[in-house]
């Protein structure tokens, strides 16, 4: 029989919800920082994020990093059929790397409030 749902259940909650917790911090370090709410201002450091926020604003953002989030899951169910050690070194890589941004914003959004 065939297994279904996902083969990495444990590894892809974590990286969608750290990649949630992105999306929502940079949402308000945006809108903090257009309020005037933060000492200077803060910008998307991701060019290709940066250049969607541009031309199609924070709901485009949202839906590019959530379109993101899908294809590391995808790359990782497809690669796990062979090589599983791979596929959760990549989905704990990203959780890291994405955390470690998540982390990032909050102490930029206390150090300049």
């Amino acid at each position: 029989m065939a297994r279904r749902g996902l083969r990495f259940e444990t590894e892809i909650s974590w990286f969608v919800l750290v990649s949630i917790l992105d999306i929502i911090m940079t949402w308000l370090a945006l809108k903090f920082s257009a309020e005037g709410r933060t000492q200077g201002t803060f910008v998307e450091s991701n060019p290709v994020a940066q250049w969607v926020l541009a031309r199609w604003g924070v709901q485009g953002m949202a839906i590019f990093k959530l379109i993101m989030t899908a294809l590391v899951v995808s790359i990782a169910e497809f690669v796990g059929r062979t090589r599983p050690i791979v596929a959760q070194a990549l989905l704990w890589g990203g959780t890291a790397v994405v955390g470690s941004v998540v982390v990032y914003t909050v102490r930029l959004l206390f150090r300049h409030q």
